[in-house]
């Protein structure tokens, strides 16, 4: 007997949703992106956006512990004393 299927092999059919399990899960959805563009909105409000830029700032010169990361710090006044030396010396032309 090849080539049949017997009654083991066959998948049971699931029974549609009804209509009432499609609106249930259409307003679930809707509260979900509701939700989340409530929380992209917040995040993008200046205060947050500020907030997270400085706390950024505020973890690239301090380690894990909040202490000052010496290298980090000198590395950046090199640069802002380098950017002035090169200032100087265009005006003086």
């Amino acid at each position: 007997m090849l080539g049949t299927m017997s009654d083991a092999t066959v998948a049971p059919k699931v029974p549609a949703p009804s209509p009432a399990d499609l609106q249930a899960e259409i307003s679930a959805a809707r509260e979900d992106l509701v939700a989340t563009i409530n929380e992209l909105k917040a995040q993008t409000q200046p205060k947050a956006l500020a907030k997270r830029g400085q706390a950024n700032v505020t973890g690239f010169f301090t380690d894990e512990f909040g202490g000052v990361r010496p290298e980090r710090v000198a590395i950046v006044g090199a640069v802002v004393v380098g950017l002035l030396v090169i200032g100087i010396l265009r005006r003086r032309r």
